[in-house]
C-alpha cells in the first residue's frame, strides 16, 4: 500500500532534508520494530492501561536512530485504541521538566487532536481537542457547536452528564473543563478565551481570573499543583470516553547540557512524573525518548532515578516490564533493516517524482550504501545517514541516469551526510 502522491512527496522530501521523519506516513516504510510496537499494543494499550493502570517507558537510541520515527508508531498504536495523545517536541534550548508547571503546559499545549482515518491535518492543543471532542458529537445530527439546538442533543447532554459526575481531583480544573464546552456551545467566546489560556497553563489576566472564580474556578495552575492538575486531565480525558493518555516526549537531547543545578531540578521532576505515572495517572503512557549517553553520563549522578530507570535487560514482547526500550535492538539484523527501510522507500520515491527506476542498479547502489553506513563510526547514527544518503542519491541519479557507485564513493557520501548533520545538531544545540 502506498500513500497518496502529496503525501509522498513530503516523506521523500523530509527524509531527503534531514533524513528524519514527518509526523505522517512513517507506517509506509516502518520496518524492523514491529514485536516491540505489538507488545506495547497488547500488554498496556490493549489491556492495562484501558482498565486504568499506568506505565513509563524510557526510549534510548542514539542521535538518526530512529527515537522520533519509534514514537510517531507509537502514538498511531495509540489512536487506534482511542487514547488521546500529547507528542512534546521541544528543542534542546528548552526542557520543561525545570519547572512542574511547564510540564504540565507542555502536555496540554501538545494535546492532539487527530481524526482517525481524516485526510486533514492535526491541530494541537487542549482547547482544539476539547472542541474536536464535542464537534464530533455534534456534526453527524447536522448542526455546529453555536448552534442553539446543539445543547440538546441527547448525546451531548449524556456526554455533560457523565464529564459532571466524574470524580476529577481538581475542582478548579474539573469546572473548567465542564465551563469550556459550556461556552462553546452557548457562543460566549471571551470565556472561551479565558478558559484556553488557564488550560493551556499560560498567564491569565486579572480580568480572566474575575470570570473565571465566577464559575468556580479558583486556582492558578503553578509548580506547586501542577501535577493535580495533569492527574485531573488524564481523569477527565477518560471522563469523555477516551482510553486513556499517551504522553510522548522526545527532548532528551536538551539533559545532556543544561548542566548543575537546572539539571539537578529536571531529573527529580522527572523522576517524580515517573513515580506518580505508576498510581496517580490513570490510563498513562507515558515515553521518555533519550541518547544513550543520557545513561551514562547524567543518570549516574542522581541515584533515586537511576534506581526507577535502570534494567538488567531490554523492553520486548519476552520482557514487556523492563523500562528501557532500546532501539539497537530490534527485530531484524542491521544490514537487512536497512535493506527493507530502502525496498519500502524506494516505491514512495517513484511515486512522489512521476519516476521508475532500474531495480538491478538501485539494488546494489542499496547494498553499497548500506555497507559504507554500517562501516561508518561517525557522531550521527548509520541509519539516519543511510536514509538521507540513499533518497539524495536516487534523486540524482533521477535527473542525471542510473549508475552503479563504487564504494569509494559510497563512503564519501556518508561522511558528507554525517557532517551536514552533525552541522545541524550543532545549531540546534546553541543556545543562540
Amino acid at each position: 500500500m502506498l500513500p497518496e502522491p502529496h503525501l509522498a512527496r513530503q516523506i521523500i522530501e523530509t527524509l531527503g532534508q534531514s533524513g528524519t521523519p514527518m509526523s505522517k506516513g512513517v507506517s509506509y516504510y516502518n520496518v524492523g520494530n514491529e514485536s516491540l510496537l505489538n507488545a506495547i499494543d497488547t500488554h498496556y494499550l490493549g489491556s492495562y492501561l484501558a482498565d486504568g493502570g499506568a506505565v513509563f517507558k524510557l526510549v534510548v537510541g542514539d542521535y538518526g536512530s530512529g527515537k522520533s520515527h519509534f514514537l510517531y508508531c507509537v502514538r498511531d498504536r495509540a489512536w487506534q485504541r482511542n487514547f488521546a495523545v500529547s507528542k512534546v517536541d521541544l528543542s534542546p534550548r528548552e526542557s520543561p521538566y525545570d519547572d512542574q508547571r511547564r510540564v504540565y503546559a507542555a502536555v496540554a499545549s501538545s494535546l492532539i487532536w487527530h481524526e482517525l482515518g481524516g485526510l486533514s491535518q492535526d491541530e494541537r492543543g487542549l482547547a482544539r481537542f476539547l472542541e474536536g471532542t464535542l464537534r464530533r458529537l455534534v456534526h453527524p445530527h447536522g448542526f455546529d457547536l453555536e448552534d442553539t439546538e446543539a445543547e440538546g442533543i441527547p448525546e451531548v447532554r449524556a456526554f455533560l452528564h457523565t464529564l459532571e459526575t466524574t470524580s476529577v481531583d481538581s475542582l478548579s480544573f474539573h469546572k473548567a473543563i465542564q465551563s469550556y464546552f459550556n461556552a462553546l456551545l452557548r457562543g460566549q467566546e471571551r470565556r472561551v478565551e479565558s478558559l484556553e489560556r488557564w488550560l493551556h497553563g499560560e498567564e491569565v489576566t486579572a480580568e480572566d481570573m474575575r470570570d473565571l472564580r465566577s464559575i468556580g474556578v479558583t486556582e492558578k495552575i503553578n509548580k506547586n499543583n501542577a501535577f493535580k492538575m495533569l492527574r485531573s486531565l488524564c481523569q477527565a480525558v477518560r471522563a469523555m470516553g477516551y482510553t486513556g493518555l499517551a504522553l510522548l516526549f522526545d527532548e532528551g537531547d536538551r539533559m545532556l547540557s543544561i548542566g548543575g543545578k537546572a539539571e539537578k531540578t529536571a531529573t527529580d521532576n522527572l523522576r517524580e512524573v515517573i513515580d506518580r505515572c505508576r498510581e496517580e495517572l490513570p490510563g498513562a503512557l507515558f515515553m521518555y525518548a533519550v541518547p544513550p549517553d543520557f545513561l551514562h553520563t547524567v543518570v549516574p549522578k542522581y541515584p533515586a532515578l537511576q534506581q526507577r530507570i535502570q534494567a538488567a535487560n531490554y523492553f520486548s514482547r519476552a520482557n514487556p516490564f523492563s523500562p528501557q526500550i532500546n532501539l539497537e535492538y530490534l527485530d531484524v539484523p542491521d544490514e537487512e533493516l536497512l535493506e527493507q527501510i530502502s525496498y519500502r522507500l524506494l516505491p514512495i520515491f517513484e511515486l512522489a517524482y512521476d519516476a521508475t527506476l532500474n531495480r538491478d542498479i538501485q539494488t546494489e547502489n542499496i547494498r553499497v550504501l548500506s555497507q559504507a553506513a554500517r562501516n561508518s563510526y561517525l557522531a550521527v547514527s548509520h541509519r539516519r545517514l543511510f536514509v538521507k544518503a540513499l533518497v539524495m542519491e536516487w534523486f540524482r541519479q533521477k535527473e542525471e541516469g542510473e549508475v552503479v557507485i563504487t564504494m569509494e564513493y559510497a563512503d564519501a557520501l556518508i561522511k558528507g551526510q554525517s557532517d551536514a548533520l552533525q552541522r545541524l545538531a550543532d545549531e540546534q544545540q546553541s543556545p543562540y
